[in-house]
């Protein structure tokens, strides 16, 4: 159980951490809000994986960790203040040092990216692979270096990135968010054009995607990190793991192009688009981003027999 100061929650159902030495290790990584039930459609698959093959799966491989790690919110690990990516990044490799996990794969969903890379980073070693979801976040970066620069040259996609900052970081109420959950409609007013149709299909799909927006201190942290770009860019050659992006094609915030440049900044990186896919792609396309997570565990599962 989480003591309030640890970085990584241990997800339910998946083997408890005094036995988690040795095993794989996937850790989701959520955006800006902090919301983990997004991962809820992939976590369902992975654990039934899990279910369907018993602790060995059909081979002889350990069936993997499941845990999320922070935000980068205000957090007890820091003494409540704010981290800065780096500095989460650093604080959650020790932390999986610590825990004596096997080989880590990190799936990440937006902002979240730019902690996993800052992870694969300070864990080399421990770091095998990153899952990027929705996470080639080159324009929204530079955006928000220098936010009038970027409004000046180029006003359309920063009016864009303005919508998901306000839906994100405006306060709402939780009974208003349910209230806009239960009807699709609504849902769609809201999130405008940033996701498609298949991921308000449900309206668990629509609560998972709205339950953590209207944070206010997600702007603050946003505002504390809005210069990471040029350090990322710094230690991107650096990164030695394997690295997948999935992009939607129809994600407004995270376009192909953005995506195919930050792959270009690391050594092993390439990019997976997912036609029709917006920028919710772990509840609009759960069944690839699942596929992905189960490609990138097999030779991590490999490695870790070998050694």
């Amino acid at each position: 159980m989480n003591n309030g100061r640890e970085l990584l929650t241990a997800i339910a159902a998946t083997p408890p951490r005094e036995s988690a030495a040795g095993r794989p290790v996937v850790v989701f990584l959520p955006g800006m809000s902090g919301n983990n039930r997004q991962w809820d459609l992939v976590i369902k698959q992975l654990l039934a994986d899990g279910e369907s093959d018993g602790d060995g799966g059909s081979g002889s491989e350990p069936a993997p960790s499941l845990a999320y790690g922070a935000p980068v919110l205000a957090h007890q690990a820091f003494d409540g203040a704010r981290p800065t990516v780096v500095r989460l990044g650093q604080a959650m490799a020790q932390e999986l040092a610590d825990r004596q996990y096997g080989p880590v794969v990190i799936v990440t969903h937006s902002v979240g990216a730019f902690t996993g890379l800052a992870i694969a980073h300070a864990a080399p070693d421990k770091v095998k692979a990153l899952i990027i979801v929705n996470g080639g976040l080159t324009s929204v970066a530079r955006f928000i270096d220098s936010p009038l620069r970027q409004l000046f040259k180029h006003p359309s996609s920063s009016f864009t990135y303005l919508r998901l900052f306000a839906l994100v970081g405006a306060p709402v109420p939780g009974a208003l968010k349910k209230a806009i959950a239960r009807r699709r409609w609504a849902s769609r007013a809201v999130v405008g054009n940033l996701v498609s149709d298949s991921a308000l299909a449900s309206q668990e799909q629509r609560e998972s995607l709205l339950t953590e927006a209207g944070k206010s201190e997600t702007m603050l942290a946003l505002w504390k990190n809005r210069h990471h770009w040029h350090e990322m860019e710094g230690y991107a050659a650096e990164v030695g793991a394997d690295v997948h992006f999935l992009v939607g094609s129809s994600d407004p915030m995270t376009t192909e192009k953005d995506t195919r440049y930050m792959a270009s900044l690391l050594p092993h990186a390439e990019v997976t688009v997912l036609k029709g896919v917006g920028h919710a792609a772990p509840l609009e396309a759960a069944e690839t981003v699942t596929a992905a997570i189960r490609d990138a565990l097999r030779p991590a599962a490999d490695s870790s027999e070998e050694e």
